[in-house]
This record gives structure tokens, C-alpha cells and sequence, in this order.
């Protein structure tokens, strides 16, 4: 179990609970809504590895049984209660693109969609869930006279999966949606110039351009935080789970556990732990350059800054090394600053928060839905 407290408020407000299945850990968030304040009530995260047989840290592939059984402990140990939910569904199990349709067709939608939106799809449309947004202003038409629009996909069997996990826990989902607008909603302000937020998973990386709140462009990093442990693994001749262990206490601190038996000199094991997940940072610092460099050339603007989420983005240091790597402003990102919560916890859960994100983001649509 990562974090968790137990519920401290009693009310008979409605409480709602985001739930977010990862690869590499499951994160719940239960907040309620009072007096126009949005409360946190509790949260708590558990490692997927030991579902799996492998180390705490690593991305696993579990079946929905053994998730529905996570889910449940991690439900337990964080003295959730409620069982209003809202569900995650993993970027990488859905399809989110831009699309344009002519600007004449613009009254018929909904029929013009699903067929455009055969050529993105390389399943049967009546296989998957379709749902769409207009991106561009509807004064405001690309130069060859078309509208964008956000074309977002899941498929049934994945709606399905993820249902029958939420079942198997006694919650009862109120939706389903997929993490890259439940992260941006816990992450970002109503602002207008375009933002990055980069999602640092145990797998992948995650980077989606956000403008006046819509998403513009998205790409997947094949870098994940898991990299840094088994790369130090190896490279230091330690375990997988010392490894994990390091990372999470000390990360780019170049702090590092006292010399064992004299056979380093004093402070050479954090040098070598810090050398080493700076060189597994690295590959993935260069592409993310790359990308935003791509994507200001093309939109003929700059990303006015980057926000980082996901378990990835609580290593220590890791926002001070990326700033002298990239120039854009980067910032983490801190949901439960939208919630109220005591203040002796303030320092645990701007530190938790990014690995929060999405969590929170479910929880937060759930609420104002319920209004």
C-alpha cells in the first residue's frame, strides 16, 4: 500500500470515488461535495507486481479477475465508502484523433462521423463506442474550409472489461473515460495558450497538447519508469526490489544507501544510482524535446508550459533535471490543491498528487454531475 488515510469526515453529502487502473498500480480517490467545497475524504494506491508475481514498480498485463481482486484491497485498505464511481480506461486501449469534415456538414454530424470514422478505425464501427467534439471555433474554419473535430474510440470488450471489474468490487460506475481527459481536469486550469502534460507511466510516457481545454495532439513515449529500476538493477549489481526501493527514497537526490563493508567511498552509491537513472532519463528527455520542438514548429507557436503527471513524476529531481534539459516552463501537477483536505496532510499529497491525477479527474466530472 502506498498512501492512504482513513475517512476523516462523516456527512451525508454523496461521495463518489475515481478509480484508476494502471499497469503498474491501482489509484482510488474519494471525495464529496459540501457547502460549494469539494472534499477529499480519502485515497490509497497498491502495487499491481505482486498480482502479477513480479516486483512492486513493474507493468503487468493482469486479467480482469485479479485487478477486480486488487481493486477490492485497495478499496479495504483505503476505507473507501462509497460506491459511485467513475473508471478509467487506459489511453492505449482507445483511439483519440483529430479529424475534418467539411464545413457544410457541420449541421449533420452525427450522421458524417461515424462515417469518416471508418477510416481511422480498424475495427467494425458497431464494435466500438464513438463519441466526438468540435475542436475549431465554428466561425473559425482550417484554411481548406473544414472543421476539426475530436474523434475518441473504445472498444466494447474494453467498456466490458472494465465494467466487470467495477462489478466485481460492489461499485457502480457512473461512466467510463479515458485517462487523458480525466488527467487534464485535474491537472490544468481554464487557461487559453496551449499546454503539454506529460503522463509518466511504469511502461510509457504520455504526452498530449492541451489548448482552451480541448486535446490537440498526443503521442506515446515507449519510456517508462520502470526503465530507471531495472537499468539501476543491473547496473549497481542489486536487486529489482533494492532497486525500486532506491528510486522511490532517494531518485536524482545523489543521496544513496552508506558504502557496504567500505567498498565504496563515502557517497559514491548515490553518484552511481543518480548516473544511472539520469542516463535511463535520458532517451526519454531527447524524444520529448523532439516532440514539443515538432509540435511548436507546426502550430507555429510555443507550449507556454509542461505539466507532469503520473507515478513516474514524484521522483525526486526529476523536474529540476528536465528544466535544464527543455526550456519550457515544467511544473507538477497538483489535483488535491483543488480539494480541501487537513492541513498537516499538505505536504503528502502535493508530493502524491501527480501519480493522483486521474483519479481525482473521475472524481471531480463525477461530482459535477451529480451536481
Amino acid at each position: 500500500m502506498d498512501f492512504s488515510f482513513s475517512s476523516l469526515f462523516k456527512s451525508e453529502a454523496k461521495s463518489v470515488i475515481g478509480v484508476d487502473i494502471g499497469t503498474s498500480s491501482i489509484k482510488v480517490v474519494q471525495l464529496r461535495r459540501e457547502k460549494g467545497h469539494v472534499i477529499l475524504e480519502t485515497y490509497g494506491a497498491i502495487a499491481l507486481g505482486p498480482y502479477a508475481g513480479v516486483e512492486i514498480g513493474r507493468a503487468t498485463a493482469l486479467g480482469a479477475e485479479k485487478l477486480a481482486e486488487a481493486l477490492k484491497d485497495v478499496i479495504r485498505e483505503a476505507n473507501v465508502t462509497s460506491k459511485d464511481a467513475a473508471i478509467a480506461i487506459p489511453y492505449s486501449a482507445s483511439l483519440v484523433s483529430i479529424i475534418k469534415i467539411p464545413a457544410a456538414a457541420e449541421a449533420q454530424l452525427a450522421q458524417v462521423v461515424p462515417i469518416e470514422a471508418r477510416k481511422y478505425i480498424p475495427v467494425p464501427i458497431s464494435e466500438v463506442q464513438l463519441d466526438w467534439f468540435v475542436v475549431s471555433d465554428a466561425k473559425k474554419h482550417t484554411p481548406d474550409g473544414k472543421i476539426e473535430v475530436l474523434l475518441v474510440a473504445i472498444h466494447n470488450d474494453t467498456t466490458a472489461k472494465f465494467r466487470s471489474i467495477g462489478s466485481e468490487a460492489a461499485l457502480v460506475p457512473g461512466f467510463f473515460e479515458i485517462e487523458v481527459f480525466s488527467a487534464v481536469r485535474a491537472s490544468l486550469d481554464h487557461g487559453l495558450a496551449p499546454v503539454a502534460v506529460v503522463d509518466l507511466g511504469a511502461a510509457t510516457t504520455k504526452f498530449y497538447v492541451v489548448e482552451r481545454g480541448l486535446i490537440r495532439e498526443s503521442h506515446i513515449i515507449n519510456h517508462g519508469s520502470q526503465d530507471l529500476t531495472l537499468n539501476a538493477a543491473r547496473a549497481l549489481n542489486i536487486t529489482v526490489v533494492q532497486a525500486e526501493e532506491r528510486k522511490r527514497k532517494y531518485g536524482l537526490s545523489g543521496e544513496g544507501p552508506a558504502p557496504a563493508g567500505g567498498s565504496l567511498p563515502e557517497g559514491q552509491a548515490g553518484a552511481d544510482l543518480k548516473r544511472s537513472f539520469e542516463l535511463s532519463l535520458s532517451p526519454m528527455i531527447s524524444e520529448l524535446s523532439r516532440t514539443i520542438t515538432g509540435w511548436e514548429t507546426r502550430a507555429n507557436q510555443s507550449l507556454s508550459a509542461l505539466v507532469l503527471t503520473g507515478g513516474g513524476a514524484a521522483l525526486r529531481g526529476l523536474r529540476d533535471l528536465m528544466q535544464s534539459k527543455i526550456t519550457n516552463e515544467i511544473r507538477l501537477s497538483d489535483p488535491f490543491g483543488k480539494t480541501q483536505a487537513p492541513a498537516f496532510l499538505e505536504k503528502i499529497l502535493k508530493e502524491a498528487g501527480p501519480e493522483f491525477s486521474v483519479a481525482v479527474g473521475l472524481a471531480l466530472r463525477r461530482l459535477q454531475e451529480l451536481g
